[in-house]
């Protein structure tokens, strides 16, 4: 009887110690700017049921174009093309690679986007940084997103997850607007205190019309979709 008492506390004792599992939803209200981002992934999308999710309507879309110096997203041209019909605004984004130049990223972008189908200023996805030192690093992000400032004349949205943020970007960014990656109901906790402008908080939404899970994200308070909006 004795060692199954010091058993039961001892239980009871590690339950109170471990750490509670996180959501992978976000307990959200009315009120609140939900959009989506996607990529050749999400599969074959019925564009005409993409409305909302969770009840929530979808106010943005952020679609994948390119990557690096020549890889293109397969289905970016269909997707722009029949989101259009859905009148939700749209965005671009390309994943910044460190293996190629960053002119030549830049004019694989351009190769792909048109201009005249964008209703967001364009996203840079950031998460590696395998080939170059910090220093061409920067160099070269700052080059690539100065490149798409230039051509679009708003500063482009960054997309990173919240370590890599906080590792590589944090203090070297605070004119740019980020949408940070984490997954659960635990905002950004950005190291230097910056406001993070969106959150994905999801990876395995469920909207109706795509067929696989999609990343969900969520405007902070107090900010507005407009000021990515372009003229």
């Amino acid at each position: 009887m004795k060692n199954l008492l010091l058993l039961l506390i001892s239980c009871l004792t590690l339950t109170c110690q471990t750490e509670p599992e996180l959501n992978t939803t976000i307990n959200t209200t009315d009120g609140k700017v939900i959009g989506i981002d996607i990529s050749h992934h999400q599969g074959n999308i019925d564009w005409s049921e993409v409305s909302t999710w969770d009840d929530q309507p979808i106010q943005f879309i952020y679609m994948k174009a390119t990557e690096g110096a020549t890889y293109q997203d397969p289905k970016y041209k269909t997707y722009i093309k029949e989101a259009k019909e859905q009148n939700i605004p749209i965005g671009s984004y390309h994943y910044f690679r460190t293996s190629s130049e960053p002119r030549e990223q830049f004019e694989n972008f351009m190769k792909v986007i048109d201009k005249n189908e964008q209703d967001l200023v364009p996203m840079v996805d950031v998460e590696e940084i395998k080939h170059w030192n910090s220093k061409t690093y920067h160099k070269n992000l700052k080059l690539f997103l100065k490149l798409v400032e230039d051509e679009f004349g708003k500063k482009p949205i960054i997309y990173t997850v919240n370590s890599f943020y906080n590792h590589h970007l944090s203090n070297k960014y605070d004119e740019y607007e980020f949408l940070i990656g984490r997954y659960g109901k635990n905002s950004p906790n950005m190291r230097d205190k910056k406001q993070w402008f969106a959150w994905q908080f999801s990876e395995s939404g469920k909207v109706k019309g795509i067929p696989k899970a999609v990343d969900i994200d969520v405007l902070n308070e107090g900010v507005s979709l407009k000021s990515i909006q372009l003229d």
